[in-house]
């Protein structure tokens, strides 16, 4: 019994340190979870491309459902009456992601985050543009309305094995440093 207790402990420090520490997911890892969830994060994609809205949030925290679904869109309250959508983004909170995200033409879903600091997950271009290409970070404008961003705080954006998508990492502390 002491033995398993000791081990749990260990286990749970080992487990609370590798977060801490920033580590990002390998390459076969990140692929894993995509193809895994890849069929989930597709129904929201195309759902979120085919709206006419260019900003969309949906959050763990704000996600609520009767028989539908609702997400913040232009800065109201819409309803998802799509049934497929709404059990996918239920499918895809249950498997830890927090946020999705529409932003002009990048849509991204945030799976890891470690306060408000880090974010990492999937992301996808409606129209193939890689996200933030060309967008000047120094800029004084950057991120405001005249020269919004995609993802805020990028520093990691690696291709997957579907066309236009992409796993991101966006960390606040190593973004500072590269560009201020």
């Amino acid at each position: 019994m002491k033995k398993s207790i000791k081990i749990v402990i260990l286990m749970v420090v080992l487990l609370v340190s590798g977060c801490a520490s920033g580590s990002s997911l390998t390459n076969e890892q990140m692929e894993k979870v995509f193809i895994e969830d890849y069929e989930l994060l597709r129904t929201v994609a195309e759902y979120f491309a085919n709206s006419r809205h260019t900003m969309i949030h949906i959050w763990r925290t704000t996600w609520r459902t009767t028989e539908e679904g609702y997400m913040r869109a232009s800065n109201r309250t819409v309803a998802i009456r799509d049934e497929t959508v709404v059990a996918a983004i239920e499918a895809l909170m249950a498997r830890g992601y927090s946020l999705m995200r529409k932003t002009d033409n990048i849509i991204y879903f945030q799976r890891a985050t470690r306060g408000r600091h880090f974010g990492s997950g999937f992301t996808y271009s409606i129209d193939g543009v890689e996200p933030n290409y060309g967008v000047d970070p120094t800029n004084p404008l950057y991120g405001s309305a005249t020269m919004p961003t995609q993802i805020m705080f990028l520093t990691k954006l690696e291709p997957l094995s579907k066309p236009n998508w992409f796993y991101y990492e966006e960390d606040f502390r190593e973004w500072r440093v590269r560009y201020q």
